[in-house]
Parts: structure tokens; C-alpha cells; sequence
């Protein structure tokens, strides 16, 4: 099987579709926990414990896509920063880049 061409990068954007995701994914989190999402300080521990794990998927994301050829503009471009914050925060040389593994076991 032949690997399909890249579509072009779009910067990140927010609308109905990710806000009914990530209201799904706050219900579902907060049911397997055992919380009750009508308590706003619980919604915002699901809410930080479903982007730190966004956060932690990326690094491995753009190693993937640094392998297979992709620019760090178009990295930029999908993360919605520019080549040098994207490059500062995930080449391998960087000093300063993101080294939290995609999954924390609990």
C-alpha cells in the first residue's frame, strides 16, 4: 500500500464540532472517575486532565512528521505558532522541548 500525499497544514480552529467532542469527552472522563461535572472546580480538573493529555500526544505526532519529511512551517501552521516556537518546543535539540511521554500510567 502506497502512503497518501499530505493534505495541506490549516491552523487549529475551534467550533461545534470540537466543542461537542470535548463535551463528550468531559462526561465520559467525569463518569469513569466517579465526579459530578456540576461542580465547576471538577469540570475544570477534567477539562486540564483532557488537555495534558492532548499536550503529551503532540511530541510523538511531530517526531512522526518530522520522519516522514514535514517542515517545521507546516508544523507551525497545524499547531497555529510559528517554525521557531514549533522547533523550540519539539526538535530533539532543543533544550527546552516537550519530553512528556504520550501516556502517564496511572
Amino acid at each position: 500500500m502506497t502512503r497518501p500525499e499530505p493534505i495541506p497544514p490549516v491552523p487549529p480552529h475551534s467550533g461545534t464540532d470540537t466543542w461537542d467532542l470535548i463535551e463528550n469527552a468531559l462526561r465520559q472522563l467525569a463518569d469513569r472517575r466517579g465526579r459530578w461535572l456540576g461542580d465547576p472546580l471538577t469540570a475544570i480538573t477534567m477539562l486540564a486532565s483532557l488537555t495534558d493529555q492532548a499536550g503529551r500526544m503532540i511530541p510523538e505526532l511531530v517526531t512522526d512528521a518530522r520522519k516522514n519529511g514535514t517542515s517545521w512551517a507546516s508544523i507551525a501552521t497545524a499547531l497555529g505558532t510559528s517554525p521557531e516556537q514549533a522547533e523550540l518546543h519539539y526538535s530533539p535539540r532543543s533544550p527546552v522541548r516537550d519530553t512528556r511521554e504520550p501516556c502517564d500510567p496511572d
